[in-house]
């Protein structure tokens, strides 16, 4: 090739690249590549990706009346800009739901869209009316509600799909039960009678009929014509399980110095005066390791469950927020493009670290539930790093567990709930939504 022709193609190749670059400017905007002209956000990877300054006003529209305005104040207004973080926070994580979705091939059919509604319906309103009156007020169109309802199904199966329900092995059981041993120990305690009467004469009349007859039954009569205990004037004056250390410490002082079967006072308390019978004396106990095994389970399970989804939560933002390209005036912390604001100090003062949101987030956020709580979901959003905790250590948050499965602490025959529940979400502290509402995340400042 000669050089003058050399040099033409050269001009043409720049030509072209001119070009070029002016058809991106012109469909992307130049300083925000990734940014269809007119939309205020963009999510790379999702099937149409694009948030529109339609739905943004759109969902202000939904927040405001889900915080009990009855339209969005001005844009000067600083409760404005609240609104319009929520809003992005709602969009942008339905977009991010629905890639991830897609991604592990999860998927949700018009059948089950309109079966799940219908039973949203049936579970939570009483009418149809009372349906399209709830719709009206939170400013939803018949589009917006099937949206909700899908990215509920959506979010629900994504769930099942990353936190199931992990393994706990017969070594991590016992383990467990070696190191929280302590937590299985039922103290030394006593069954002891009470009679307790503002009046001394009234309780030296208790006493005399006690000392004359103190079967269960006459306990039983004596206590509901003397004694002023409600907790246990109507059981005969029983009180079961009294440890030491844990109650009245002049009550405790002269059960605890007893013999078993004594009948003892009138003696002054600050509550008034006692005569008392100790019925039984219990000795320490500890829970065997067959017997806690099923409890000590359900919280491993739990912890684990809760591990895996903070691990999640971490891929899950670190994955789609790289994905996510917002406007100037709507970048949120969800945004490859969010530059945290610099907090101003007082001179002579250390620069304070930069403030991260740790509220979590549940990604497609619903806003129909059946009941009117916060739906159930995977939490989302910075979170600090997990702590790392001995082999056989309760996890943090985790109530050590007792006998029966009762928290330590526990009155006797409590059963402790699940502890370290499952993942999950509440309306974030401060946030109100109408009944069948969930109130939109919010993002720390």
């Amino acid at each position: 090739m000669t050089r003058s022709a050399k040099r033409k193609l050269a001009i043409v190749l720049a030509l072209i690249l001119v070009g070029a670059v002016a058809l991106v400017a012109a469909t992307t905007g130049l300083g925000e590549p990734g940014l269809p002209d007119g939309d205020v956000a963009f999510v790379d990877g999702v099937d149409d990706g694009s948030i529109t300054q339609d739905d943004l006003d759109s969902a202000i529209q939904q927040a405001a009346a889900q915080s009990g305005l009855p339209k969005p104040p001005a844009p000067d207004d600083p409760q404005y800009d609240s609104l319009v973080q929520q809003a992005m926070q709602s969009l942008i994580l339905a977009e991010w739901v629905k890639g991830e979705a897609a991604d592990r091939g999860i998927t949700v059919t018009q059948q089950d869209i309109d079966s799940e509604l219908q039973r949203i319906k049936d579970q939570s309103f009483s009418s149809e009316k009372e349906f399209q009156k709830f719709v009206e007020q939170n400013k939803f169109s018949e589009a917006d509600v099937q949206e909700q309802v899908e990215l509920t199904l959506l979010r629900d199966r994504l769930e099942q799909a990353v936190v199931s329900k992990p393994t706990v092995s017969d070594d991590e059981i016992k383990k467990f039960y070696e190191v929280n041993i302590d937590s299985f120990k039922q103290p030394a305690n006593r069954d002891v009678r009470v009679i307790l009467n503002s009046s001394k004469q009234k309780a030296e009349q208790a006493k005399q009929a006690l000392e004359a007859d103190d079967s269960d039954a006459s306990w039983k009569k004596v206590a509901k014509q003397y004694s002023q205990d409600q907790a246990s004037k109507d059981r005969g004056g029983l009180l079961e399980g009294l440890t030491e250390g844990q109650g009245d410490p002049q009550l405790e002082q002269q059960a605890f110095s007893a013999s078993e079967g004594e009948i003892v006072g009138p003696f002054k308390t600050d509550r008034g005066w006692y005569v008392i019978e100790v019925s039984a004396i219990n000795p320490e106990t500890t829970q065997s390791l067959a017997d806690s095994s099923s409890a000590i389970e359900q919280q491993l399970v739990s912890s684990k469950q809760q591990q895996i989804a903070t691990d999640f939560q971490s891929d899950f933002v670190d994955k789609w927020t790289p994905r996510t390209v917002c406007a100037p005036d709507e970048t949120i912390e969800l945004c490859s493009n969010f530059v945290a604001p610099e907090t101003p100090t007082a001179p002579g003062q250390p620069t304070p670290p930069a403030v991260i949101s740790r509220q979590p987030i549940e990604p497609g956020t619903s806003t129909i539930s059946i009941d009117g709580s916060a739906q159930q979901g995977l939490p989302q959003g910075p979170q600090p790093p997990p702590t790392k905790n001995a082999e056989g250590q309760v996890p943090p948050g985790a109530v050590p567990l007792g006998p029966n499965g009762a928290p330590t602490g526990a009155p006797p025959g409590t059963t402790a709930p699940p502890t370290g529940a499952p993942p999950g979400t509440t309306a974030p502290p401060g946030t109100t939504a109408p009944p069948g509402t969930t109130a939109p995340p919010t993002t720390a400042p």
